[in-house]
């Protein structure tokens, strides 16, 4: 069964204190950031002054709260009079703005109905543009992280994220080698390709090779995750993610 995304727009998202705003992305996106900006600032990486000294939090949580960073870098910015009641006013319009006349006594759901039946007719963009401070670079449906099983029926995304970090982190004590032993990525041994390996007519095929070609495709993973996750790091330094 083929599995379609279902779209999101703001999640509105209050703070004691704080004007309500509204964010794009979900906050998952936004805690894989700033682990990322974190381990970056750890290892001389630059991250923008605006992140702060990522060492003084020793949580996202804390630095997500925090008024001068986290959600506030991340938020965008409130728009004001989409909608205006201009009844008994000489009121101007824009280029980009319509006056409707709208029978108040009528049924609400019809009055909604035929709102959008009109607005579908004007040219209007059904893809929110972000105005926040820093963005990610993808969509959120084209991020692995940070949907929920109601997003995709029955699917679960992975995320791809983690499993890059969890790679990085090891293959920085160990050889890559080691490392796939590490993640359950090596099958086996030579031993095992002598009695497992054998071709359709019931011959031992080549058992090194075979084996060999096994081990280098699993070390090339991780050759790859550890390149993505140091990518990720320049990402930061621009002000984008992932």
């Amino acid at each position: 069964m083929k599995n379609s995304w279902k779209k999101r727009k703001l999640l509105t998202v209050k703070f004691k204190g704080r004007e309500p705003r509204a964010l794009l992305w979900r906050k998952k996106v936004y805690e894989e950031w700033f682990t990322y900006a974190k381990l970056a600032q750890e290892r001389k990486y630059k991250i923008p002054k605006a992140f702060g000294n990522l060492a003084l939090f020793d949580n996202f949580e804390d630095w997500w709260r925090d008024e001068r960073y986290g959600f506030e870098l991340f938020c965008e910015k409130p728009q004001e009079n989409l909608v205006t009641d201009v009844t008994g006013k000489r009121s101007k319009i824009t280029e980009n703005e319509i006056l409707l006349k709208i029978n108040l006594k009528a049924d609400l759901d019809i009055i909604k109905r035929e709102i959008d039946s009109l607005l579908k007719t004007k040219d209007i963009n059904d893809d929110y543009e972000s105005n926040a401070r820093f963005q990610p670079s993808r969509s959120m449906k084209h991020i692995s992280i940070g949907a929920t099983d109601s997003d995709f029926g029955d699917f679960k995304r992975q995320n791809k994220l983690s499993q890059y970090r969890t790679t990085f982190l090891l293959a920085e004590k160990l050889p890559f080698k080691e490392v796939a032993l590490q993640l359950g990525w090596l099958e086996g041994n030579r031993e095992w390709y002598r009695t497992q390996y054998k071709h359709a007519d019931g011959t031992i095929g080549l058992i090194g090779f075979e084996y060999q070609k096994h081990l280098d495709n699993r070390v090339k993973k991780v050759k790859r995750h550890v390149e993505q996750v140091k990518q990720i790091f320049k990402n930061i330094e621009n002000g984008t993610f992932p």
